[in-house]
């Protein structure tokens, strides 16, 4: 057996770690105090404003990832058709699912059989960000 060792770093992400029903994502995530160590590997990237959401937060999941205590979330405005997105509405709704352009106004939200659970109109969107990573288990 072969134990390969790979260079990697820790980097400080801002965290969410309550968003009740009644908050928005905000644009900029700013804190002072509340900062998640992310491990990342030497050819990975992390984008701009990229976060850490917990998963303590309302959400209509489509893509089963509820089951993860940490989420991290890339901002986006760009995505490839079955990317893993996450969407709050204008009215603080949370939503994943995989991502499919209905049109250049609306986005379809499926689920991990490719089956359309959902349309999301741009307009009503406040956040959109792709789902880089789930990490640790919530016990059930």
């Amino acid at each position: 057996m072969t134990i390969l060792i790979e260079p990697s770093r820790i980097v400080k992400l801002p965290y969410i770690n309550s968003l009740r029903e009644d908050q928005l994502i905000k644009s900029k995530v700013i804190t002072q105090n509340h900062f998640y160590s992310y491990t990342i590997k030497a050819n990975e990237t992390v984008y701009p404003k990229t976060f850490a959401l917990s998963s303590n937060v309302p959400i209509i999941d489509y893509i089963g990832i509820k089951c993860f205590s940490v989420w991290i979330i890339e901002p986006r405005r760009i995505f490839l058709d079955g990317d893993h997105v996450i969407a709050q509405t204008k009215n603080h709704r949370l939503y994943t699912g995989k991502s499919k352009l209905l049109t250049s106004h609306s986005l379809i939200l499926r689920n991990n059989d490719d089956i359309n659970c959902g349309v999301l109109d741009f307009a009503d969107l406040h956040f959109i960000g792709r789902f880089a990573r789930g990490i640790g288990m919530n016990r059930q």
